[in-house]
C-alpha cells in the first residue's frame, strides 16, 4: 500500500474534528506527482476545490490493497502497517490539539527516510515533504 498523510508535530491529524490537510499547496504537490488518488468522500470534498487533473477514487474502504497512493484523513493504519509499503506525509512543523492521531511510529527500524524536501504553504510559511519506504521488519 502506499499512503499520503498530513501531520502536526505530535502526529496529529485532526483538530477541532477538523482536517490538517486544507493548504493548497499540498495538494498542488500531490498533483504534480499522481495521476490518480484513493479517497474516502470527506477528503474528496476538499478536492473537489480545485480543479481536478487527476483521477480520483471514492472509496469508503480505505486503506485498500492498491498500487495507487491513497490519500488517508481520518483512519488509524497501525492495523495496516505491516501491508505500507510507502508513505508521503506533510508535516505542518507546528502543534495543535489534536483530537486524532496517526498510529504508526516512523522512528523505528523498518522505517527509512528516503526523501525530504519544504514547501511554502499558502496557510504555512513551511510545510516538510517526507517520504519514508518500509525497510527491514
Amino acid at each position: 500500500m502506499k499512503l499520503i498523510v498530513c501531520l502536526d508535530d505530535k502526529k496529529g491529524m485532526m483538530f477541532n474534528h477538523r482536517r490538517l490537510s486544507q493548504d493548497e499547496e499540498i495538494r498542488k504537490d500531490i498533483y504534480k506527482h499522481h495521476h490518480s488518488l484513493i479517497m474516502n468522500e470527506y477528503s474528496y470534498q476538499m478536492f473537489l476545490k480545485d480543479q481536478l487533473c487527476i483521477d480520483i477514487i471514492v472509496s469508503e474502504d480505505l486503506p485498500l490493497e492498491s498500487d495507487i497512493y491513497q490519500f488517508i484523513e481520518d483512519k488509524q493504519l497501525k492495523p495496516y502497517e505491516h501491508k505500507i509499503d510507502t508513505l508521503i506525509v506533510y508535516y505542518w512543523n507546528r502543534r495543535y490539539p489534536s483530537d486524532f492521531q496517526l498510529d504508526i511510529d516512523f522512528n523505528t527500524e523498518q522505517w527509512n527516510l528516503i526523501f525530504e524536501k519544504d514547501i511554502i504553504g499558502k496557510s504555512h510559511d513551511k510545510i516538510t515533504k517526507k517520504i519514508y519506504q518500509r525497510g527491514k521488519v
